[in-house]
């Protein structure tokens, strides 16, 4: 029996040292992230996927997946604003991966509620690089969020209808990839409105504190994964 449990035991982990390395090399050669970048994915993924299940690994990778797609949509038009960025360090990694990592840790140790926000932080950075990405490819004018004036586009803080819509409609996609992976109903509910919350709140942590320089663009990130999180806990808790 002991024996039985071993062989599972490593089976386990052969299959999930190489399906991380293949991810690994997948996105060494789509060179979206750097050196340490991968080594970062690649440690989260293990971890992920050892300890916590396919399930995980597959929503966190929706998440690189979509950020990949449109980040590269108007990219010639990004790159004349110098707004497009190719590959992403280390620190973004940490930036949109630490507090998911830590609710699906929380899972493992048996808290059920950590489920939702585990994907509700998942749609909170995926709402934040769809109106990133897309909102800087409208023609509407963008305002501050905290004063709603009018500034230049790129600026930190600064929102559109179309890059708020474009937020929802990431944080949507994350909930029903959740959905498809946990077959739990409320996981859309809690990822659209932890993942917009976990936006909003990166635009005006952005305003008040990333604009100032007191702040960078991690820490906000960081922020709204946490906001996003802890408002998909809330939210499935009410529900």
């Amino acid at each position: 029996m002991i024996k039985i449990i071993d062989d599972e035991i490593m089976l386990k982990l052969i299959v999930s040292i190489i399906v991380i390395i293949i991810l690994a090399l997948l996105i060494k050669k789509s060179k979206c992230l750097d050196d340490k970048g991968i080594i970062c994915s690649s440690l989260m993924g293990f971890i992920l996927l050892y300890f916590c299940g396919f399930e995980y690994l597959i929503l966190l990778l929706s998440f690189f997946i979509l950020g990949v797609i449109v980040s590269k949509i108007g990219k010639e038009k990004k790159k004349n604003k110098n707004i497009y960025e190719s590959s992403r360090s280390l620190k973004n990694v940490l930036a949109n991966g630490l507090i998911p990592l830590i609710f699906a840790i929380l899972t493992v140790l048996g808290f059920k509620w950590a489920l939702f926000g585990y994907v509700s932080s998942i749609a909170a950075a995926t709402s934040d690089t769809f109106s990133s990405e897309l909102g800087v490819l409208s023609d509407e004018n963008p305002r501050l969020i905290t004063t709603f004036e009018v500034v230049e586009k790129g600026t930190d803080g600064a929102i559109t209808i179309f890059g708020l819509v474009a937020g929802l409609l990431g944080a949507f996609i994350i909930g029903v990839i959740g959905y498809l992976c946990f077959k739990n109903s409320n996981i859309i509910i809690c990822s659209v409105i932890g993942g917009i919350s976990g936006n909003l709140a990166d635009s005006i942590v952005g305003a008040l504190f990333e604009r100032r320089g007191i702040l960078n663009n991690e820490h906000v990130n960081l922020i709204a994964t946490i906001v996003g999180g802890i408002i998909g806990v809330l939210v499935v808790k009410i529900l």
